[in-house]
Parts: structure tokens; sequence; C-alpha cells
């Protein structure tokens, strides 16, 4: 059979902390590899908030894995995901052949600095009067 490029998204509980879930990460990069795929980017998102809480939990760390596997493959490592506790949720999705990589997306804490400079007014917008 040959192997599809697909993604997954997996929602690690936060109470791994950022080194545990980096660990988890190189498991899942591990089973990937051990079921014929070849992982093709990791991108860590970091500690985000959901838009929902999933197991009493409002925050988990984001991991986005691309790869390309075999459908029996991606079977197993689904299964295996699905074993692992501290994974609250994962979604796997086919990608286009031609299709670009996942641009890398900023880290929340690049996001949370402008957000803390806008608040203190340190941005460059209107000044007074100005419409």
């Amino acid at each position: 059979m040959a192997d599809r490029r697909y993604e997954t998204l997996v929602l690690i509980h936060p109470d791994q902390g950022e080194p545990g879930a980096k660990e988890l990460a190189t498991r899942i990069r591990t089973l990937v590899e051990e079921q014929g795929g070849a992982v093709t980017q990791v991108q860590e998102w970091g500690l985000r908030d959901l838009a929902h809480t999933i197991g009493k939990q409002r925050r988990a760390f984001y991991i986005l894995f691309e790869y390309r596997v075999a459908s029996k493959g991606l079977d197993e490592i689904q299964r295996t995901l699905k074993l692992m506790d501290p994974v609250l949720r994962f979604v796997s999705v086919r990608r286009p052949e031609g299709a670009p990589p996942a641009p890398p997306r900023p880290a929340k804490r690049e996001r949370e600095r402008e957000d803390a400079e806008f608040e203190r007014g340190e941005f460059e917008g209107l000044g007074e009067g100005e419409v």
C-alpha cells in the first residue's frame, strides 16, 4: 500500500508540563516511525486555552505532527493515542499530495507579549485626538 500524507493534532494534559509534553512528542514520533512512517514536521504550539473544557481541563499542550504512513499504520497510531492517558484529544486528517506543509504558528508567548504591550499603551496606533 502506498504511503499517504497525514497530519495529527494532539492535545496533551497540562499536568504533564512542558518537559512531559516534549517527551510525549518524542514517543509519538517514535510510534509513527515504528509503523513504517516518516515524520516530516513537528510543531509544538505550547500551552493554549481550549475552546471548551475537556476532562475538566481548560488548557492543553498542542502538538502538530505531519507525516507519511500507510493506512494500516495510521490505524495503529490512532489506537495507541487513544490508550495514552496524557492525551486529552487528537484529530488526524489526510492531506492532499500537492498541499504545502503547515505554516508555523506564532508562539503563544509572542501573542501574550503583544497583548501586554497593547494594554500598557506601548503600541503603534492612533494618537490622542486622532480618529
